[in-house]
């Protein structure tokens, strides 16, 4: 490891601010002259070499047609510093939305080329993290690609540079950029179930669930994106009443706070996953759950758009949520 103060980790920053300027976080980066580069490959050095040999041949030899071939040669690779930097030239590239995964879990990040040109882009990779990833961009239509991130930690998540390049055609030119893209992915706290006891004096934990026998009946609501399956009322469905939910006596007169000062002595991170995974126990048996942090607090309801928000709340502690 090189200490911050030593040339080589000078240049190295050096290389980085330089690169931050010229291509600073975006939306969307679309591949220009300015943030384009280009040089020979590994393969490309070797064929020069044998460029070099064939002429040195036929000007030992005096022969035409070897010294043609040399020219010949040396002009199909001019020519390919062209058409490989014309593959990513003009070619656009975001970051498409992300469904928030628990901490622990795979992160799915798709990866969106637009292609507004009528010419293909063959043989495009993406190297992000020891992963790489080849896509054919069709003429004036879009690709996608999907990045597969093991979280490490909780709140939002920002990918850093990608390396996208090309080699095509010949794989004798390689042609790249660095694009700093903006993510809105979100990690949620791991979910770790821990024994506790909510603010309204009730057990955390072993509580009955709501609906399932334990609780009086209360009536018919208009059913909300997100119910539990087992909550909708299917035999009014049926009959051709629409989409109902069935509530009861304790889920509106009794509903249940995931409050954070239940979790005293806990350490931050630890109070965050016991209350996700306390959250997610609400759900799955239909109770509903309120939040109380220091400084916000989210009325009881329930349903997955209720379960997100609350969920965002722990993922960006201690920043404050908009509810």
């Amino acid at each position: 490891m090189f200490s911050t103060s030593s040339p080589l980790a000078r240049l190295k920053n050096h290389v980085a601010g330089w690169q931050d300027r010229r291509q600073p976080v975006a939306d969307l980066e679309r591949f220009t002259q300015r943030n384009l580069y280009i040089f020979p490959a590994r393969e490309g050095f070797s064929f020069l070499v044998v460029v070099f040999l064939i002429w040195m041949l036929g000007t030992i030899y005096e022969n035409n047609l070897v010294l043609l071939l040399a020219f010949f040669l040396v002009a199909v690779f001019v020519s390919t510093i062209f058409s490989t930097h014309a593959n990513l030239e003009g070619l656009s590239i975001r970051v498409g939305d992300s469904d928030p995964v628990f901490c622990g879990h795979q992160l799915q990040v798709p990866l969106i080329f637009d292609n507004k040109s009528k010419r293909w882009r063959r043989r495009v990779f993406v190297r992000y993290e020891g992963q790489e990833h080849a896509v054919d961009v069709p003429p004036v239509s879009k690709a996608s690609i999907q990045l597969r991130i093991t979280t490490q930690q909780r709140g939002w998540m920002n990918l850093g540079r990608v390396r996208v390049y090309t080699r095509y055609p010949l794989g004798v030119l390689h042609a790249w950029s660095w694009p700093l893209l903006k993510s809105k992915c979100l990690v949620y706290p791991e979910r770790i179930p821990r024994d506790t006891t909510s603010s309204d004096g009730t057990e955390g934990v072993g509580f009955a669930p709501a609906g399932r026998g334990m609780d009086d009946f209360a009536g018919l609501e208009e059913w909300r994106p997100g119910v539990p399956a087992q909550r909708i009322a299917w035999k009014q469905y049926s009959a051709g009443r629409g989409m109902l939910e069935k509530t009861f006596e304790a889920q509106a007169s009794n509903p249940t706070w995931i409050d954070w000062d239940s979790y005293k002595g806990v350490p931050v991170e630890t109070r965050l996953s016991a209350m996700c995974a306390k959250a997610a126990e609400m759900e799955n048996c239909g109770q509903s759950y309120g939040l109380k942090l220091p400084a916000a607090q989210l009325v009881p309801s329930q349903g997955e758009r209720h379960l997100r928000q609350l969920l965002t709340a722990l993922a960006i502690y201690p920043d404050l949520p908009e509810f």
